[in-house]
């Protein structure tokens, strides 16, 4: 693969008849700061984008998490049906680390090849180990780590290494001191990720094109709710994302359709709310002792970010790669009835007949001023499908100001002060589009399963009725339903992947230290 030192408008990219998509995704790019940042004049390109065709809110899945949302894009379909809910699979025993083979749902990629056309995939979540597909892809996390089955073909991966490509930009507590630092960083990330994906599809023909850019996420992960600078921070975050979108659409020449979209948003959330204190204080969840894990979180503490002269293979272990303390070491699982695992609303619920009392409990938990501080939702009340057996069994959706919390050794069920991130997902995302077979419309409405129809028939692909999701009409400069156009033949064939319990170490540790878990 040639490399590409400068990239100026149009550079490395063969140019693309109508019908080719791209798909641009911004992880946690939340439609109301992108709104106002729009109005303001500070995001040209998105704007661009939203002038010349459509612009509205994507709502996210429940919950609104990066794994079952990212699935539910490229697939067409709700969890029920393609078996993703967290970044963890709760339904086998032990509870394992979720990969591409968890779904045999067939995505995007897999009805471009059915007819016989090739994609070109960068960073989807969910995708690893990268599949046999026709065309490249390099896969997204989990893992936060790459080898060699993280890409297809086999041949990317000395590639990868030699651009020194990042899954996501280490971040230490020194850089967090440094927000505009640290937003910088991200970003530097995310520019030789895009600058790779458009080598890639420089590299042949290609009918369909997806990258995910995750500094957003990653950013406001990190900075929201925390201060003036920090917010500043992520508002660069933001301008620097556009101007990768950008990037991209300058360098395929305006002639392909494009679609920008995001899993979820991500706002402001200064309540922190510890569900597993409250199923603690009534019995149905028992604690390791904390005695290690605070000891743990002590020694992090003290070598975190301050050993950055070092090489960073010698000092990931302090940048949050390994030393960290997660739930599932601090909750006693053998003996526990009921957990949170993570901070996005999923309960582990071990005998249906807590789940009343749980969802009643909490239903009914309220602040200061009386307000209710979530809503509790069954499975079955949230999902479709045949694979809702496998889904937790109560989700909790937290108000628009909490922050779920998973330390089952606070000594508060709410609490407004602490070191606890001030903010986490929402459910806005955004989803917006432009280009030769996209209409100029207003006032859409969309499902997140209709990314997925709407992508294949923009392409001339006929959108199978297993999809759940239909085609955008409205955005359709051609509208001509979704049984029309060439049916693909798609075969998904099973794959079986365990991460070793090495890697699965790895993987709770890095969701840890995102705030994931």
């Amino acid at each position: 693969m040639a490399v590409q030192r400068d990239w100026p408008a149009g550079a490395g990219v063969r140019p693309i008849p109508s019908r080719r998509l791209v798909i641009i995704g911004l992880d946690a790019a939340d439609h109301d700061v992108v709104r106002a940042l729009m109005a303001a004049g500070g995001l040209p390109n998105l704007s661009r984008v939203a002038e010349r065709g459509f612009f509205t809110r994507l709502g996210s899945t429940v919950p609104a998490q990066t794994a079952p949302a990212w699935t539910s894009i490229t697939t067409g379909v709700n969890p029920g049906r393609h078996g993703i809910y967290y970044f963890q699979n709760f339904s086998t025993s032990p509870i394992t680390i979720t990969n591409a083979t968890n779904t045999a749902t067939p995505r995007i990629w897999d009805y471009v090849g059915g007819v016989g056309a090739r994609s070109v995939v960068v960073n989807v979540p969910i995708t690893y180990p990268a599949q046999e597909v026709k065309g490249s892809m390099v896969a997204g996390i989990p893992p936060w780590y790459f080898d060699e089955r993280s890409v297809w073909p086999a041949s990317l991966l000395p590639e990868l290494k030699r651009r020194g490509y990042e899954t996501d930009a280490p971040v230490s507590r020194a850089l967090e001191a440094d927000p505009e630092a640290m937003a910088r960083r991200m970003v530097a990330t995310e520019e030789r990720r895009v600058r790779l994906f458009l080598d890639m599809l420089g590299e042949g023909d290609w009918l369909f094109g997806m990258v995910v850019i995750t500094a957003l996420d990653r950013l406001q992960h990190k900075a929201v709710g925390k201060g003036e600078r920090e917010e500043k921070a992520v508002r660069l975050g933001y301008t620097e994302v556009d101007r990768l979108v950008g990037v991209v659409m300058d360098a395929l020449g305006g002639e392909a359709n494009f679609v920008v979209v995001s899993d979820h948003g991500y706002n402001a959330r200064p309540l922190a709310f510890y569900p597993n204190a409250w199923l603690y204080e009534r019995g149905l969840l028992h604690r390791r002792s904390s005695l290690r894990n605070r000891l743990v979180m002590l020694a992090h503490d003290l070598f975190d970010g301050h050993l950055l002269w070092l090489p960073q293979g010698m000092t990931k272990r302090f940048q949050g790669a390994a030393t960290v303390v997660h739930t599932i070491d601090a909750v006693d699982l053998e003996r526990s009835r009921a957990f949170v695992p993570g901070t996005d609303g999923v309960m582990v619920v071990r005998s249906k007949v807590d789940e009343g009392a749980i969802a009643s409990g909490l239903s009914a938990l309220a602040d200061g001023s009386g307000r209710a501080v979530c809503r509790v939702l069954t499975r079955d009340e949230v999902y479709r499908g045949d694979r809702v057996g496998e889904a937790p069994q109560l989700l909790l959706i937290p108000r628009d100001d909490v922050n779920i919390k998973t330390d089952p050794f606070s000594r508060s069920v709410l609490s407004p002060s602490g070191s606890f991130a001030k903010g986490n997902h929402s459910p806005n995302g955004i989803l917006l589009g432009a280009g030769p077979d996209i209409a100029r419309a207003e006032g859409v409405q969309a499902r997140i399963e209709d990314v997925a129809p709407t992508a294949l028939a923009l392409m001339g692909i006929r959108v199978p009725d297993s999809v759940e999701g239909r085609p955008l009409e409205a955005v359709l400069a051609s509208p001509q339903g979704s049984r029309v156009g060439e049916e693909a033949s798609v075969v998904t064939e099973a794959r079986v992947h365990t991460f070793s319990e090495k890697e699965e170490k790895q993987v709770l540790e890095k969701l840890k230290r995102l705030g994931y878990a």
